[in-house]
């Protein structure tokens, strides 16, 4: 998935919504183009991952043209934007821990048992 640009962000950041933000620059139905510029994904890039079933926002074929609601694109955002907040725990390194941390571990043990 493309990342949303940060002034893009920081604009919608002082309006109330997200919906709000893109319909004062969107029309209510928007194209592949449209999307992309505001999704900041490459218009392609929608095209294969729509043809493979897996894009995340609702489309809908009109003739020739693929079409996509604002409302779906704008609620899309906000549940990335919910998801980019919550705080993500590191997971274990792999593989054998590094020779300063193997000494550092040593001289924690090590001031345990004599402290």
């Amino acid at each position: 998935m493309g990342y949303i640009r940060m002034g893009f962000m920081m604009q919608i950041a002082n309006t109330s919504s997200f919906f709000d933000y893109l319909s004062s620059r969107y029309p209510l139905i928007i194209t592949v183009r449209l999307l992309s510029e505001i999704t900041n994904e490459n218009e392609q890039s929608i095209r294969n991952s729509i043809s493979k079933g897996d894009y995340p926002i609702p489309s809908f074929k009109l003739g020739h043209k693929r079409l996509f609601r604002l409302t779906n694109v704008a609620s899309y955002i906000e549940h990335q934007v919910q998801i980019s907040e919550i705080p993500k725990v590191s997971p274990k390194p792999l593989g054998r821990p590094t020779k300063a941390e193997q000494i550092a571990k040593r001289r924690l043990n090590a001031n345990l048992v004599s402290g």
